[in-house]
């Protein structure tokens, strides 16, 4: 179909509400961070040029309970509600927002859109209140679906049909390179923030070569990695300097400096554009991959003078055959070097430790392999449980050894156990990962990350009285849950 020849004021849709679900992920949680709804600003922006109304509601932002949605939908009155499931432990309550979506007006039609719906579209679209699913990319697919007013055609789509489902062929990738800028004018008035800093998301690449198994992203990028040139992402940040406020940005491409070359450019221009007030003087927090450390430490260098203050690292594992295993592509004398590197330059480190990823340990060993952990040079640790999300190699693995033990959904937090191993039932794994927050901490080396925290953020963020409540906060709420379930028995089966 070309979509040059269809009509796009004579829609048959003419108002559309965007929803993210108002749910606090673990992640969110241990970051104490509320980042807008990329997502659906990227949706939004294939939809500005068409003849709709749009909304965008961040329930989870303003944490809106059912009764205050069910009031936004009411006045809005959509043609079309889209809902992101952006994470499976979302699944229910998007299952709830839909039920309410009905009850408004049974007519309206309900999107879900995100990885578990791609990847669980039979059982999903067995759901009375679920129209549609988009599975992988939404942005063109969205578009030509309000286009058209129907799935019927619309590649990239899951439907019913007198309760037959029906699936459209996959859609291509989307020309990533010139892909549109978020229409974040819907959202302006909402206050983001990491580690109670105002801030601002941005996506510079999408996709990863590399396969990790408990990983998604390669999957659903079919295995490609697809950057935007540095002089688009410039302009989004002079885009998002018009807001004075705005201190922080966080990068969320899963593999960030997959070139390095283009990295050590952006930060030339960053650097740049910041000495002619052209834009914010940020402060930047990424996701790396140790390798790419490694590969150019003067990326490094260009990073923290461009004022990038803290990079997120997927350790996983401090067992080699683990991250031979888990096809991670590094070593452990690549993560110690990739530490050295970063805190060369006061960049705070933040690692990711992952409990249960040998199914054959037992307790006793897995805590030895904690407690070597205290050695390692990282400013930040967290923990959190092997959790084979649907779409993952990993998922396919355990659910044919039958060590899955749920398929609860709500369950799939990274915190709540919902396997088992050889050796170790869910409570062990659950005792495991108290036992490494209680034996290494979450902040470590206070004595040496606060000197680094002043050079690059200074005495004043440190000692916002704001920010230290809200990081006590976050581990309250992650280790009071861990402890009221400790002796809890998980269903095996």
């Amino acid at each position: 179909m070309k979509m040059e020849n269809l009509d796009y004021q004579n829609l048959k849709w003419k108002r559309i509400s965007l929803i993210k679900p108002n749910y606090e992920t673990s992640y969110d949680t241990i970051h104490v961070m509320n980042l807008p709804p990329l997502n659906l600003t990227f949706i939004a922006s294939y939809l500005t040029d068409l003849n709709v109304k749009l909304e965008i509601i961040d329930a989870k932002l303003h944490n809106l309970s059912n009764k205050k949605l069910k009031k936004k939908l009411i006045k809005f009155n959509p043609d079309v509600v889209g809902i992101t499931v952006f994470v499976s432990a979302t699944i229910n309550i998007c299952y709830e927002i839909a039920k309410l979506v009905k009850e408004i007006n049974r007519n309206c039609i309900v999107v879900l859109g995100g990885r578990h719906p791609t990847f669980k579209v039979e059982e999903v679209l067995k759901r009375n209140e679920i129209d549609i699913v988009v599975r992988n990319e939404g942005e063109i697919t969205f578009r030509e679906l309000i286009i058209k007013g129907s799935p019927r055609g619309v590649n990239g789509l899951s439907y019913k049909i007198n309760r037959k489902v029906i699936h459209n062929p996959d859609r291509p990738l989307l020309n990533y390179a010139s892909i549109r800028v978020p229409a974040r004018f819907l959202i302006n008035h909402n206050k983001y923030y990491i580690f109670s800093s105002r801030a601002e998301s941005i996506e510079t690449s999408r996709g990863c070569p590399f396969s990790c198994k408990f990983c998604t992203t390669p999957i659903i990028n079919y295995g490609l990695w697809r950057p935007r040139s540095v002089e688009k992402i410039i302009s989004e940040l002079k885009l998002i300097s018009r807001n004075q406020k705005i201190k922080d940005i966080f990068l969320v491409d899963d593999n960030f400096a997959q070139d390095t070359r283009r990295i050590e450019t952006l930060c030339d221009r960053i650097i740049e554009c910041k000495k002619d007030n052209e834009i914010n003087d940020f402060k930047f927090l990424a996701q790396l991959r140790v390798d790419s450390i490694l590969k150019s430490p003067q990326m490094v260098k260009k990073m923290a003078a461009a004022g990038f203050w803290v990079v997120l690292i997927g350790i996983e594992t401090i067992q080699e055959d683990l991250l031979l295993d888990l096809k991670k592509g590094f070593t452990i004398k690549t993560i110690l070097k990739a530490l050295e590197i970063l805190h060369q330059y006061n960049i705070i480190a933040y690692g990711n430790l992952i409990i249960g990823l040998d199914l054959f340990q037992n307790k006793g060993d897995m805590k030895k392999s904690i407690n070597f952990i205290k050695n390692l040079d990282i400013d930040i640790i967290s923990f959190s449980v092997l959790t084979p999300f649907p779409g993952t190699p990993i998922y396919q693995e355990l659910k044919e050894e039958k060590l899955i033990v749920t398929q609860d959904w709500s369950k799939f937090t990274l915190y709540n156990p919902v396997i088992k191993t050889y050796t170790m039932s869910p409570n062990d794994l659950r005792e495991i990962l108290i036992h490494s927050i209680k034996k290494i901490g979450y902040i470590r080396k206070y004595k040496i990350i606060i000197p680094r925290l002043i050079k690059t953020r200074g005495l004043k963020f440190l000692l916002n009285p704001i920010r230290i409540i809200s990081l006590i906060k976050s581990y309250l709420k992650i280790i009071i849950p861990l402890r009221k379930f400790k002796s809890m028995n998980l269903r095996e089966g």
